[in-house]
């Protein structure tokens, strides 16, 4: 499989919970804000993400939030995905890839409902900010 460059995706932590720790891993729950841009549609976005931690130390972040175009229209967004340590990495840094859904009810916008989008990024900083 090939992934072409359509877009950008920026997202920030404005508000996030320590880790929460059980014996199978731990959880973590944040909300983030930011920009997103594939093609024609762009916006901003609000949402919000319960991570699991996999024993492993590896995370299962689910990202459910709002896309806010500057027309006024509105699509609701998932992601879900993987996020792992980059060892090599110095600074610490996370490797992320996720599975990413949009859908709306405008139907300028509606192709998009059928769309699948895959994420890949580098995070900065790990932990609290």
């Amino acid at each position: 499989m090939r992934l072409d460059r359509i877009g950008q995706l920026e997202l920030v932590y404005t508000e996030i919970d320590e880790e929460w720790s059980f014996a199978e891993g731990g959880h973590v729950y944040g909300i983030l804000t930011g920009r997103f841009e594939a093609g024609e549609l762009r916006g901003t976005l609000h949402a919000t993400n319960l991570a699991r931690q996999r024993p492993d130390g590896g995370f299962t972040p689910k990202l459910r939030g709002i896309l806010t175009t500057p027309q006024g229209s509105r699509l609701f967004l998932t992601m879900d995905g993987i996020s792992i340590k980059d060892e090599k990495a110095n600074p610490p840094r996370r490797i992320v890839t996720m599975g990413i859904t949009l859908w709306t009810s405008d139907p300028k916008l509606r192709p998009w409902n059928d769309t699948y989008l895959v994420a890949e990024t580098i995070g900065g900083r790990m932990g609290k900010s």
